[in-house]
């Protein structure tokens, strides 16, 4: 019953076009356009318990988009662009599946590569008139950081739209394709085209196994390591790369690269930790060793017989630095011990002490473990027999055996 209420106090702050609002209040525009997504979920969520057709939750999505579309035609501040388009992304999120047609979807993605063109060319036209000897001010640090933050936002709109209308957005890969192909090109871009990879990869799946080729070679290439460390300089490259090959494991279309994806991943994870100042390149490895985890979950079979993927994996885990993968691999990991992977626990269980202090390191730990993770590895330690973890004692710090001592006496 409050939902219009809301929604009338919200819709003036967030059509406010006016340029002394834009400039003194644009931080309460962007967080009205996420309020404005929430109430279309829980317009959705209503509706949806009810059993009725979300009308509402349309309604408040084709309003806030058609209100964010004329922000963003008359605004050129990355910093607010930033804001408007995290809201549309979420917005989408919010409405779910079967709410977003063809012909809006359509639109939806032309907008979205209009936007990031403006930004790309206001980025070439910035170092253009930037004096060559010129040192890079912090003012201009900050201006290339929030446009290439407002591509990847709008990338994060496509990835929406994929999510919600993974149908309806089939017939954009031609576009896709083409978009992905041009950036990839750019060093500047080359980022948010695996990005964009990595999204249809992950929505689109086999499906989209025809513009493949545009982008797989480069995820390769992204992987390929010298005898002085990873060729490619850009650590977030090599992150969207391994989260790439993360994504296409599962996928019988993905069978003939595995061994390759193998050799390339084995190499990286293999090689000395970065630094701990290398915030970017640290997590890129932790990407890396999931995705050689999920290589072996998905296609052992491929692996080569002179790479021995669990004990390079088990020797960098648990993972903290990419939370997010590591809650993920985290959960994977104990999900193998309960099935009792033979390639996990390696001949007679040699592996198991290596896994069970991994999963004792991340217990309790509500950054690298969720809550289902957590019962389950409290669980695995109830089931090891206590002489076995006797056994394996010596291989466990202080910390992880009073946490092991307090999983068995609850």
């Amino acid at each position: 019953e409050f939902m219009q209420p809301s929604a009338e106090v919200l819709l003036p702050l967030l059509a406010n076009a006016d340029d002394d609002f834009t400039t003194w209040c644009g931080e309460v525009r962007g967080v009205c356009l996420q309020a404005w997504a929430s109430l279309i979920k829980v317009a959705r969520q209503g509706a949806d318990q009810k059993g009725m057709a979300p009308e509402l939750a349309q309604q408040l999505l084709s309003t806030g988009l058609r209100t964010s579309f004329a922000l963003l035609e008359k605004n050129k501040g990355p910093e607010t662009l930033c804001a408007i388009t995290s809201g549309i992304a979420e917005c989408i999120r919010s409405v779910g599946t079967g709410i977003v047609q063809a012909s809006e979807l359509a639109h939806i993605v032309g907008i979205m590569f209009e936007t990031v063109d403006k930004s790309i060319n206001r980025t070439a036209k910035a170092q253009h008139q930037r004096a060559p000897a010129a040192d890079e001010d912090d003012d201009e640090d900050w201006g290339q950081h929030e446009e290439e933050q407002l591509r990847r936002n709008c990338e994060e709109v496509l990835a929406a739209l994929m999510e919600v209308s993974a149908d309806h957005f089939l017939p954009c890969l031609p576009v896709c394709s083409e978009r992905i192909g041009k950036w990839l090109q750019s060093k500047q871009n080359k980022v948010l085209g695996l990005y964009l990879s990595c999204d249809i990869l992950l929505h689109l799946k086999e499906r989209s196994q025809s513009i493949w080729p545009v982008f797989m070679p480069q995820v390769f290439k992204s992987l390929e390591m010298g005898a002085k460390g990873p060729c490619e300089e850009d650590a977030d490259a090599r992150l969207a790369a391994a989260y790439a090959i993360n994504v296409a494991a599962p996928y019988a279309a993905f069978e003939e690269a595995a061994a390759e994806a193998y050799r390339r991943l084995a190499k990286i994870v293999g090689s000395p930790r970065p630094k701990k100042r290398d915030s970017s390149g640290r997590k890129a490895l932790d990407n890396a060793v999931a995705a050689l985890m999920s290589l072996i979950r998905e296609k052992p079979g491929s692996c080569p017989p002179e790479i021995q993927a669990w004990p390079l994996i088990l020797a960098r885990l648990p993972l903290r630095d990419d939370e997010s993968e590591a809650q993920k691999s985290h959960e994977k990991l104990v999900d193998l011990v309960m099935a009792k992977d033979a390639g996990l626990l390696g001949p007679s269980n040699s592996n198991l002490a290596s896994v069970l202090s991994s999963l004792a390191e991340v217990q309790g730990s509500k950054n690298l473990c969720n809550e289902a993770t957590d019962a389950k590895i409290v669980k695995v330690f109830q089931l090891v027999p206590r002489e076995m973890l006797q056994g394996f004692a010596a291989g466990f710090s202080e910390k992880q055996q009073k946490k092991i001592e307090k999983m068995l006496s609850g």
